[in-house]
């Protein structure tokens, strides 16, 4: 994704809008089950991003869980229909992962990386040479970045 790409995205009933601005990390799929739960899927798919790429019109509520790592996490939703839309930590308020299903457009997005699948359903496959960790390595945020950019 080029420098200039820009994005657009929002929540289930269109009470959130945004738009994301810049290149883009690589999407990575995260089979634990807080994202399972949080996706009513087999998994959830995010890209890390600084916030300030974001610009949102609308009301994000705001609801402090534990990660699966046992870490805090922030999870931004829209207070209407329930979209989670991107998650936070409280100690790095400049990162998000926001939440690749999402954008109105995600067909150019498909996992670089797989996190907890030792959580993750049997029926899923996960290409070879594609990284994947048992569980999550200990600095998530380099490894995000060594998937590189879409």
């Amino acid at each position: 994704m080029s420098s200039n790409t820009q994005l657009s995205g929002g929540c289930q009933c269109g009470a959130i809008r945004y738009t994301v601005s810049g290149p883009l990390r690589a999407a990575y799929a995260c089979h634990c089950g807080e994202c399972k739960k949080q996706s009513a899927s087999a998994f959830s798919m995010s890209i890390a991003i600084p916030f300030g790429q974001l610009n949102v019109t609308g009301s994000v509520k705001t609801y402090e869980t534990r990660a699966f790592s046992g870490k805090r996490k922030q999870a931004c939703f829209c207070e209407i229909c329930g979209s989670r839309l991107w998650h936070r930590t409280p100690d790095t308020d400049d990162q998000i992962t926001l939440k690749v299903g999402t954008l109105d457009d995600a067909s150019g997005f498909s996992p670089r990386g797989h996190l907890w699948v030792s959580k993750k359903q049997p029926w899923i496959v996960i290409p070879e040479g594609v990284p994947a960790f048992e569980t999550q390595p200990e600095d998530v945020q380099a490894w995000r970045e060594s998937l590189g950019q879409e």
